[in-house]
């Protein structure tokens, strides 16, 4: 009977004292961002076999971990890894360790501009409104003198500036009876004020044109609204 006392005692004993060598590390994971609790982390003792995950509620515990320091780790997709150093166990109690973890920067993946030459008018024209012309028709246009505004002016419904004093000296583009500045000019899509050298004021036309016909592909002519597209190759 004696001896059966004396093992309990020592298995009572030895029980007691491995639970005085033990600590339990408990806590609560978060979005450092939000401050929501975060489901499903991954949580280790760094060098032991200690490791368990975090509940729907954020809330992990790692109990029986004998005293000790350990490093802490805390692990989650789209989260970078977090590692607390030098956790201090002491036996038989809980270490709470509440966790903030950052998220990740999404990297935006590669983005490819391709630039299109051709420009072409938005609004609906009538055929007979809209006409294009070619670099090889500017250039061999009688009179033109690679002169885009003199080109259009040989076009129907448009006119130039007159005869006589100034006037012949200005390539100026008259659309169906309007004025010359009434118009409006598109290189590539930007609109330009002028497209001529010297323009008088009030007029739009100059003795000779900017635009050098060998750096443009096309012209397009829109006449309702009047419109001068040019597109460079």
């Amino acid at each position: 009977m004696r001896l059966y006392t004396l093992l309990a005692f020592l298995l009572l004993s030895c029980f007691y004292t491995h639970a005085q060598n033990v600590g339990t590390v408990a806590g609560t994971v978060r979005d450092r961002a939000t401050q929501e609790v975060l489901p499903g982390v991954s949580i280790t003792l760094e060098g032991t076999a200690f490791g368990t995950a975090t509940d729907a509620e954020g809330r992990y515990r790692l109990p029986g971990v004998p005293a000790g320091a350990y490093n802490l780790r805390a692990t989650f997709v789209g989260y970078d890894p977090l590692i607390r150093a030098n956790i201090s166990l002491s036996s038989g109690n809980v270490n709470t360790l509440n966790l903030e973890l950052n998220a990740v920067p999404q990297a935006l993946g590669e983005v490819t501009v391709t630039a299109n030459r051709a420009i072409r008018v938005a609004t609906a024209e009538t055929p007979l409104s809209v006409q294009r012309l070619t670099t090889e028709e500017i250039k061999s246009n009688p009179g033109g003198n690679f002169d885009i505004s003199r080109v259009v002016q040989s076009l129907p419904g448009v006119g130039g500036g007159g005869s006589g004093g100034t006037a012949g000296f200005r390539n100026d583009i008259i659309i169906r009876g309007g004025a010359p500045n009434e118009n409006v000019y598109y290189l590539d899509g930007i609109e330009v004020p002028v497209i001529n050298h010297f323009p008088t004021q009030g007029s739009a036309g100059g003795p000779a044109g900017i635009l050098n016909v060998s750096f443009i592909e096309d012209v397009t002519l829109s006449r309702r609204p009047f419109r001068l597209a040019t597109t460079t190759p």
